[in-house]
């Protein structure tokens, strides 16, 4: 799993992110098909669209004009990478990022050097909240492009985000063990998340376990994490347990048949 990427550790090689983004990129297109979790009342809503800008020093992406049913009919009958970048730029000013991540990924499954998909894939981890990828994301694109103003300015956007997060971390930190109650560990899970830290997540949501055992949020969160570091068999022990301690979490049983989904894809590979 990547390591968190603090502002200011960009300064490695060429060659290092291409090594770590080549075993990463195949694991990153499953794990990004699906929303993953019950976020809380606010989450999803206050996103921030796409940013969009035009400035005569950078490259630019133009605005689609066509509607996102156009635009997926053009890839499936011409799947170039344009109309693939095209398409997920329509996805993202839609705030539709959890379908634009798979596409992304497979243009850069194949062309590691398209520093536009690097910076539509910053965007949409940072709508996603996955803020350490997107600072990767957005780094690796000014590594291609280093005049690509747009994904110098969604860098900043997602190096702030990042450092928000740290920084409630930090302030959590100081909440004396007497006041950390299941939500302070449900709340504090998220943080690590965002920042990348998934087994520090995993940690938290233990902790609330321990303190509201029928929490079937965090069971459902323990598996999103183990999804994340590519255990799908884990993943749906904690799916399950959180689907026996509520029945009606449709979320929850979403995730599981997406675990078993990759389970099957990966037994079928290994033939």
């Amino acid at each position: 799993m990547q390591p968190d990427l603090i502002p200011g550790e960009a300064a490695d090689s060429a060659e290092a992110p291409a090594k770590r983004w080549s075993g990463w990129l195949r694991y990153a297109a499953m794990a990004a098909l699906s929303l993953l979790l019950a976020w809380p009342i606010g989450y999803l809503v206050a996103r921030r669209a796409a940013g969009y800008d035009v400035l005569a020093n950078g490259r630019t992406q133009p605005v689609p004009t066509d509607s996102i049913t156009e635009l997926e009919a053009a890839v499936r009958e011409n799947p170039s990478e344009a109309n693939r970048i095209r398409l997920s730029w329509a996805y993202l000013r839609d705030n539709q990022a959890e379908r634009a991540v798979p596409l992304l990924l497979s243009i850069l499954a194949s062309d590691k050097s398209s520093a536009d998909a690097w910076n539509n894939l910053c965007v949409a981890h940072t709508m996603e909240m996955r803020y350490n990828l997107a600072v990767e994301d957005c780094t690796q694109a000014l590594r291609i492009a280093p005049t690509y103003q747009l994904a110098r300015n969604n860098l900043s956007w997602a190096t702030g985000e990042l450092q928000k997060n740290q920084n409630a971390i930090s302030a959590q930190e100081q909440v004396a063990p007497s006041g950390r109650d299941a939500k302070f560990y449900l709340d504090e899970g998220l943080g690590f998340l965002h920042i990348g830290s998934y087994h520090q997540a995993i940690l938290a949501w233990q902790r609330a376990l321990q303190l509201d055992p029928r929490n079937a949020l965090a069971a459902n969160n323990i598996g999103v994490a183990c999804m994340f570091l590519n255990q799908p068999a884990q993943a749906m022990t904690w799916f399950q347990r959180a689907i026996s301690l509520d029945p009606a979490m449709q979320l929850a049983r979403n995730n599981l048949a997406w675990a078993r989904d990759e389970l099957t894809k990966a037994a079928a590979s290994s033939r």
